[in-house]
């Protein structure tokens, strides 16, 4: 079984570099300048035990890859990216299983739309993309993952994969719900923006990203959208260790913050803090804490700032914090 992972950034790049370590055939597709370097030089894989530089084929569009049976598709392309990276893949094969490595929960659904073997996975993966040809895995092990097949159930399918991916050293818990997690993960990615608009501390953005976290909790009581928390997690899974992020002022901090970094000129917030507005406009209702992040920070990107633009006391005035 060949893993072909679809978006070679921070995760997507680690656990294709993790995979590729531990003697699984892998084959990376990302944008043209991540793959030269790549190709040239090797996946840069940096982790806290040591550096290791793997020859891992590369390309820029599934229009390059002469697809085997047996291939399955890791998507790790940030949520923004994935309707056009789905549609090309379409294009040049009909049937393959995709397994949506991101965060939000739409991604599933629009991959369901093209394709008929579609699973979700919740990504709790510390990594930084950075530089073209490197990625960073920030812990050792380097994270947990939780997957099913969407929109509910599991099969040999996903317990093999979950079995290669625990060869690999990471943790993976299977599910037969996994949209319960993936809304609770979607509750965690709401303070991603501040962080991003302020390059404030986690300790500072807490206040700003509670308020946009109980914006969504009430809507999906509302909605009757069932979620898991941390804590139950880690009463379901012993692996599971509850994260404390620590990001330190102008630390890299999310995928989010890295985006303004690199100044590519998108981001993922229309899926974050853009998707509790989304559900509060079927709701007949408003989510304002999580309209203003999605809007600041999508201008930002479009103007191709980097992170920091507003003090966090700035943002609260702007968004009525008082």
């Amino acid at each position: 079984m060949r893993t072909i992972i679809y978006g070679a950034g921070g995760v997507g790049g680690t656990v294709g570099g993790l995979l590729a370590r531990t003697g699984h055939e892998v084959l990376l597709i990302d944008r043209a300048g991540h793959v030269n370097a790549i190709n040239k030089h090797g996946l840069k894989l940096i982790t806290p035990i040591g550096t290791h530089i793997l020859r891992i084929p590369a390309v820029t569009s599934p229009e390059q890859i002469e697809f085997k049976p047996d291939d399955v598709i890791f998507l790790t392309t940030q949520s923004q990216d994935s309707e056009d990276a789905l549609k090309t893949l379409k294009e040049c094969v009909n049937k393959i299983p995709i397994f949506c490595f991101q965060n939000a929960v739409r991604n599933e659904e629009t991959a369901a739309q093209l394709f008929e073997d579609v699973c979700g996975v919740v990504v709790r993966i510390k990594a930084a993309y950075l530089k073209e040809g490197e990625v960073s895995a920030r812990m050792d092990p380097p994270g947990w993952l939780i997957m099913g097949r969407y929109p509910k159930g599991t099969d040999t399918l996903v317990e093999a994969i979950a079995k290669q991916l625990r060869g690999a050293d990471i943790f993976v818990m299977v599910t037969p719900d996994i949209m319960r997690y993936k809304w609770g993960k979607l509750i965690r990615n709401l303070r991603t923006g501040v962080g991003a608009i302020t390059n404030a501390s986690v300790a500072d953005t807490m206040e700003i990203g509670n308020l946009a976290r109980k914006e969504l909790d009430d809507l999906l009581a509302e909605a009757g959208i069932p979620y898991v928390t941390d804590a139950q997690i880690s009463k379901e899974w012993p692996e599971f260790t509850i994260e404390s992020p620590n990001f330190a002022a102008g630390e890299d901090q999310s995928s989010t913050w890295q985006s303004l970094t690199r100044k590519q000129g998108s981001v993922e917030t229309e899926f974050f803090n853009g998707e509790v507005v989304r559900l509060a406009k079927k709701l007949g209702k408003a989510a304002p804490i999580n309209d203003g992040i999605n809007r600041i920070i999508q201008e930002m990107a479009a103007k191709r700032e980097a992170p920091g633009k507003y003090t966090i006391a700035e943002l609260k005035k702007i968004l009525g914090v008082m």
